[in-house]
């Protein structure tokens, strides 16, 4: 792996790891039954109290450290063994993320009346997850190495 994918990557865990911490205090507030605070804004109680905030009766937050734990260890998994198969994982799940968080944008927007700014961080955060890997899938594709591993890392590329 050349320098500039690895960085893509590096960044794919870095802004999972925010994703992690930013589910996770949502899920937190979730599980002690307080309105996570807002700085910006006053619509995260709303938010958090509709109806649309769990599914299945399990907070959406929970969901998310889930969602963004799964791609920060794949990219790990990318980074550290050098795995050609780690991008298949990460780009449909970050596809389904960035839809799902369209989705819940557009709950908050058309269906709630209210905003919170933990789960906007969140869709910037599944959006740019989702717009580099879909860089990297292009490069890959661009380069013929989706169905297997590519020469580089034949020979012992990183």
């Amino acid at each position: 792996m050349n320098d500039t994918r690895r960085w893509f990557y590096i960044l794919i865990a870095a802004v999972a790891a925010l994703g992690v911490l930013n589910a996770g205090y949502l899920a937190w507030s979730a599980a002690i039954g307080d309105a996570p605070t807002c700085f910006l804004n006053s619509g995260c109680d709303v938010v958090a109290a509709s109806p649309y905030s769990k599914f299945l009766g399990i907070p959406l937050a929970t969901f998310g450290v889930f969602f963004y734990a799964m791609i920060a260890g794949f990219s790990l998994w990318k980074l550290f063994v050098h795995e050609a198969l780690a991008l298949r994982f990460i780009f449909p799940a970050a596809a389904f993320g960035f839809i799902l968080s369209l989705y819940f944008l557009y709950l908050q927007a058309f269906v709630i009346g209210a905003y919170c700014e933990f789960c906007l961080f969140s869709l910037f955060d599944a959006t740019l997850i989702f717009l580099t890997s879909f860089y990297l899938w292009l490069r890959r594709r661009k380069q013929g190495t989706m169905n297997g591993i590519s020469e580089e890392e034949k020979h012992g590329g990183i």
